[in-house]
């Protein structure tokens, strides 16, 4: 996806956000959609504590699908971190 086109929505908060922190965040859901569809469809990204983007998310309610989930956009999360110097956190997203 290019940098300058934002095809979908990406939440109301989305542009308080810098253009590293966008860019990181459109990363970070793009991974997370292409890993969890129904669950990246949904995710919204927004300005968080000390330089932190919030990723808001509807978080799976199965136990195990949710420890899984964690563990793999964890690993997305430093990947997204290391190559862009932007910090993601999940945040349960209430429906």
């Amino acid at each position: 996806m290019s940098s300058e086109t934002v095809d979908r929505s990406y939440g109301p908060y989305f542009y308080a956000l810098s253009h590293p922190e966008r860019l990181a965040a459109i990363r970070f859901i793009e991974e997370m959609t292409h890993r969890y569809p129904e669950i990246g469809a949904e995710a919204t990204a927004g300005p968080g504590n000390e330089e932190t983007v919030y990723i808001y998310a509807p978080l799976p309610v199965d136990d195990d699908a949710y420890i899984e989930f964690h563990q793999t956009m964890a690993r997305v999360s430093v990947k997204v971190l290391l190559d862009t110097g932007v910090s993601m956190v999940l945040m349960h997203r209430l429906e």
